[in-house]
């Protein structure tokens, strides 16, 4: 007694064939742009210390004043720092609040050539004070500003310092600096 196979039905096969043919592309092509979109989040927002650039990196005050060559006082409050590793150009931000009586002096040690007054503040900065968590200096114009460019051997500094006087007998200040080259 021989057993016949009963034929496919041509439907069903027929249903099964454009099932693979349509829904597994379009299975596939989700599953594509699914893990770009992973990898394009993945190199906007980096990990802290991740050494990648944009990431905040985890240093010391002393090393980001040294960046941005500008000393911190040691009548310095509330001291704020954060250093971002860049592709091309590193950013650092710093930010304190000093004593008035301790301002000339300290305007003095800086190698700025003029101060001026400003009411715009780069958004650049702004991201990193707000990073820091740093008081938005937008809610204290007009501020005085500085600018001084520092080169040296490896890394070309330009820096830009804000001062607002605050209630208390006391000053903001704000350094931003970037490497230029």
């Amino acid at each position: 007694m021989s057993r016949t196979r009963p034929s496919p039905d041509p439907r069903r096969t027929r249903r099964r064939l454009i099932g693979i043919l349509v829904i597994g592309p379009l299975v596939l092509l989700t599953a594509g742009v699914a893990l770009l979109y992973w990898a394009y989040e993945q190199d906007r927002h980096p990990k802290p210390d991740s050494g990648r650039p944009g990431a905040w990196m985890t240093v010391s005050p002393e090393e980001v004043s040294q960046f941005t060559r500008v000393g911190i006082p040691a009548a310095a409050a509330d001291v704020r720092w954060g250093y971002q590793n860049g592709f091309q150009d590193d950013f650092a931000v710093l930010t304190f609040r000093l004593p008035q009586t301790g301002l000339e002096e300290f305007k003095g040690a800086l190698a700025v050539s003029e101060w001026a007054e400003s009411t715009y503040v780069q958004s650049v900065d702004l991201a990193g004070f707000q990073h820091v968590g740093a008081p938005d200096p937008t809610s204290m114009l007009p501020l005085s500003c500085g600018d001084f460019y520092s080169p040296a051997p490896a890394k070309n500094i330009a820096t830009r310092v804000c001062l607002a006087p605050q209630p208390g007998g006391t000053s903001q200040v704000w350094v931003s600096a970037f490497q230029t080259s």
